[in-house]
């Protein structure tokens, strides 16, 4: 009747279970690795790494140990309903990155070796040809300058943004033209961020004494 019993707590093989803390390691060294190299998000991919250390090993730690007795199952189950996310993931790719981390953690904690080594195997080389594709889409970032400038019965015009522009033989769009009574915006595209460059706008519409609004951004795709 004690094999039946809930509360029955199986020895757990600590060589097995190093053996697999290890391989969970390696893995997410290698994974943090290679989405560093191919995620399309603009983000700090340091950030992955020590948060698969921690993940990986701990969802190994987790499956072996439930894994041997239903109450501990039944206890995780009523711990996890108590969990909130307080920030929400806000980019699929990333919940991926975390699943495909998980997965990795809930078979080798239920000592599946190699079939999750295969299939992580399988998953890193579909990912390799997007480590080539990731510089591409970076070069293919633009930077954009929205520029208001405030009439207040002056003239009022862009000439003098065009004219630094073009001594400086700045490739660059005006992507977005709007005018009233008030002011005048538009929108610039310039292939790349140049600090020395908006601090030269600022400064050319500074000393021309208009009142203006100047901010830059970009069309990446940035996780906050």
């Amino acid at each position: 009747m004690d094999l039946l019993s809930p509360y029955t707590v199986a020895n757990i093989p600590i060589l097995e279970l190093l053996r697999n803390l290890g391989l969970g390691i390696i893995i997410a060294v290698i994974w943090a690795f290679i989405i560093g190299k191919s995620t399309r998000i603009i983000v700090d991919t340091k950030q992955y790494l020590p948060i698969f250390l921690m993940l990986i090993p701990g969802m190994i730690l987790i499956i072996t140990i439930i894994k041997s007795s239903i109450a501990l199952s039944l206890g995780l189950v009523g711990a996890l309903s108590i969990v909130r996310f307080r920030t929400p993931i806000k980019e699929p790719e990333e919940l991926l990155y975390i699943f495909i981390a998980i997965a990795v953690g809930l078979g080798l904690g239920a000592n599946q070796v190699l079939p999750t080594i295969i299939a992580f195997a399988v998953i890193c080389i579909v990912m390799i040809p997007y480590m080539f594709d990731r510089k591409k889409e970076l070069r293919g970032i633009s930077t954009f300058a929205d520029i208001v400038l405030m009439k207040e019965d002056k003239k009022v015009n862009l000439d003098e943004i065009k004219n630094l522009l073009e001594a400086k033989k700045t490739p660059y769009k005006i992507k977005r033209l709007y005018e009233n009574e008030e002011r005048i915006e538009a929108l610039f595209e310039f292939p790349k961020f140049d600090s020395k460059l908006f601090e030269e706008i600022s400064n050319t519409l500074k000393n021309s004494g208009i009142k203006y609004e100047i901010a830059f951004s970009d069309n990446a795709r940035v996780i906050t």
